[in-house]
């Protein structure tokens, strides 16, 4: 008892302890990631911290589902976050900004923004001062969404990229 008493007692001991405690769950199946950018707006923040739990973890059979939001590793290395909208074998097309799936308009409660794109090329837009880039609501045929495969993009849809990700490069799903 008197061992336990002084271990109790160690401000190391306690200090060790207690790191433990906090990084098991990040060390385990999760990790934290921090969020760079404003495509996910509203939703997260710029440089707002999130919770991210391993693909490894959530089981071999695992799939995103819609509305599922995910950390996207690029062949670039660079993770992105994005939100889960089409899921393989679905039709998505995109009429004046608006996404449809399988012909049904695709009703978002994340945002309410049109997708749009830049109708300037990059030399313009970068020497422009941003008042006067041109955005215009894009409509585009994705087709179907591919086997092993689904279709992401951000909920900032002024400024987000959209596409097809392979469920093999989802690094993990965020919870919070």
């Amino acid at each position: 008892m008197d061992i336990i008493k002084k271990l109790l007692k160690n401000k190391i001991f306690r200090v060790t302890v207690l790191l433990i405690v906090l990084l098991l769950p990040f060390t385990s199946g999760y990790r934290a990631v921090f969020v760079t950018g404003r495509s996910m707006y509203p939703t997260y923040e710029h440089k707002e911290i999130v919770i991210e739990e391993k693909a490894s973890s959530l089981g071999k059979f695992w799939k995103p589902n819609r509305g599922d939001v995910v950390v996207v590793l690029t062949k670039g290395k660079e993770k992105l976050i994005k939100r889960v909208i089409g899921l393989e074998g679905e039709y998505i097309e995109i009429k004046h900004g608006k996404i449809y799936i399988n012909d049904k308009k695709y009703k978002d409660s994340y945002t309410h923004q049109d997708i749009t794109y830049w109708l300037e090329s990059e030399e313009v837009r970068i020497t422009k001062p941003r008042k006067r880039w041109l955005f215009l609501n894009t409509s585009l045929d994705v087709g179907v969404v591919p086997k092993g495969h689904v279709w992401v993009m951000g909920d900032n849809r002024h400024m987000s990229w959209y596409g097809l990700v392979k469920v093999k490069e989802i690094e993990g799903k965020v919870l919070y």
